[in-house]
């Protein structure tokens, strides 16, 4: 498998994983939410499956990483270096993990066994949480 192609696939699965992470905290500790920890929980560990998933079909994922090289790391938007509340965390960790589900729905399309349907699925899901989210934070 192409390095390009696995650096892409690692880079996104990190994003995944992160924003969920992020997007659990608000509903687990400023929701105080039970339902939506849950759901968000059950997709971070969905997730999971996806990843080592996919890290089977490449491998050399995690070694074709080159974080000290990588051109986009100095580059922080002017949005991203300040959040104002949490509903501009909850709008770009979910946009995170929404677009990143969509980078490693294309890209796992280069790849053969890639689940492919799963990552879909997934990011379709994101969407309904993201809405139920902002509804709970009124």
């Amino acid at each position: 498998m192409n390095d390009k192609v696995a650096r892409i696939i690692d880079a996104n699965c990190n994003r995944t994983r992160e924003g969920i992470r992020v997007l659990e905290e608000i509903g687990r500790f400023w929701l105080d939410d039970p339902s939506l920890f849950d759901a968000l929980k059950s997709m971070r560990h969905r997730f999971s499956v996806i990843e080592t998933a996919l890290r089977t079909i490449m491998p050399h994922s995690i070694s074709a990483r080159e974080s000290a090289d990588d051109v986009g790391k100095e580059y922080i938007p002017q949005l991203e270096s300040r959040r104002t509340d949490v509903m501009s965390l909850l709008d770009a960790n979910a946009r995170r993990v929404e677009e990143s589900l969509r980078v490693l729905e294309e890209f796992s399309k280069l790849t053969e066994s890639a689940p492919v349907q799963d990552i879909k699925n997934l990011r379709f899901e994101m969407y309904t949480l993201e809405k139920n989210i902002k509804n709970a934070l009124g």
